[in-house]
């Protein structure tokens, strides 16, 4: 623990750059140490994409290292400056001020009950994530309003000893969206789910829904856990394109998805009226999406999106996500685009594969491309000279 502790200090005085991996999950958070105690420590953290994520509370007997030098670290570094220099869309991150001669845990949660702040909680001995409004806080009682953005019938209040709980994540991008949106949320009733399977019901309502402004989402066969939500752009003979809506309600990119491939459409729930609530709030506040990205592309249903949007990143060296029909997932950019088949580069922990393998082109089911991620990606190599 003192050499835990020790790192800590370093990384604050230094203020470096650092991971933090825990001894009990797999979550890691990345940033700057801003306080340090007897009881834990305040990380100032940044998301996937090197902006400003608010803030973690970490319970020193959680913390298992503290990495100062990694390929992902000098990674995050260049986006960071990136993100800074395009003047991407964020939140304000960490505004608190602490003391840390006094209880980390306990000032968190009283700036979050004084400040409605929406707070995501870990406990010991406890798999479950929980998020919720922080309504009262004793010397010996932590009180939360769960808000369940999936299930609105999922509303529980949980009494807490502060003592349990071991890390408190507040002031994030999607955290402090659903503190903005928390009393609208409370308002909102539960709807049924209603879900299409059948592929002819399926066709019909994607044609209906093509170029209006209707959320949706969209199971693949492959893992019918994961959906995508979003808004019809165009359906072809053998594809759907979806202009994508990410967790914090702001432009996603698109994907492009084999009709064969869909499980269900689903037309109605309780998460897709909290992402309208999102999209609708992100657009008053100007924050729809990326200043690097657009969301006003159109796409030709009479072609081949498949083939076309291969063909396009192949002209352009741009870097895209594909999912194959045996399950693998793929990042990177074609060549040499034939009438069935495709040459892709496909990148691993930053390394670019120059050679490139073939690829059938109806063996993809996926393609998404236009997304922040896949343009931080394609930025960097270029950057270093590989793309």
């Amino acid at each position: 623990m003192n050499s835990i502790v020790n790192d800590l200090n370093r990384a604050l005085a230094q203020r470096l750059l650092v991971n933090v991996y825990q001894t009990n999950q797999d979550v890691v958070y990345t940033g700057y140490v801003t306080v340090v105690s007897k009881q834990g420590i305040i990380l100032a953290t940044y998301d996937d994409y090197g902006l400003p994520d608010g803030a973690v509370f970490l319970a020193l007997e959680v913390i298992d290292e503290v990495e100062f030098s990694s390929d992902d670290l000098d990674n995050m570094a260049f986006r960071i400056k990136t993100a800074r220099d395009e003047q991407f869309v964020q939140s304000e991150g960490l505004t608190m001020q602490f003391d840390s001669q006094r209880d980390l845990r306990r000032q968190v949660l009283s700036h979050a009950w004084v400040d409605r702040l929406v707070v995501m909680l870990v406990l010991t001995n406890d798999t479950h994530f929980y998020e919720g409004l922080v309504t009262g806080v004793t010397a010996d009682q932590v009180t939360v309003q769960i808000l369940n953005k999936f299930d609105y019938t999922d509303r529980p209040q949980r009494n807490l000893s502060p003592d349990d709980i071991e890390v408190i994540e507040f002031q994030g991008q999607e955290l402090s969206l659903q503190s903005l949106a928390a009393p609208r949320l409370q308002q909102l009733t539960h709807v049924a789910p209603v879900t299409l399977t059948a592929p002819q019901a399926m066709r019909q309502q994607l044609d209906q829904l093509a170029g209006k402004n209707a959320l949706i989402a969209l199971v693949p066969d492959h893992d019918r856990d994961l959906f995508f939500v979003g808004r019809v752009n165009t359906v072809t003979s053998n594809a759907v394109i979806l202009n994508l809506v990410d967790m914090t309600g702001q432009f996603g990119g698109y994907t492009v998805m084999r009709l064969r491939e869909l499980h269900a459409v689903v037309l109605k729930s309780d998460y897709l009226q909290t992402m309208r609530l999102f999209t609708l709030l992100n657009r008053a506040n100007q924050h729809r999406l990326q200043p690097v990205l657009n969301d006003e592309r159109l796409f030709d249903a009479t072609v081949d999106q498949f083939k076309a949007r291969l063909m396009q990143a192949a002209t352009f060296h741009t870097v895209i996500r594909l999912k194959m029909h045996d399950g693998q997932t793929l990042l990177g950019y074609p060549s040499q685009v034939g009438a069935q088949r495709t040459i892709f580069h496909e990148i691993e922990e930053g390394q670019l594969d120059q050679v490139g393998q073939v690829y059938q082109i109806n063996a993809i089911d996926e393609l998404a491309f236009g997304y922040l991620d896949a343009y931080l990606t394609e930025r960097q190599l270029k950057v270093e000279g590989d793309l």
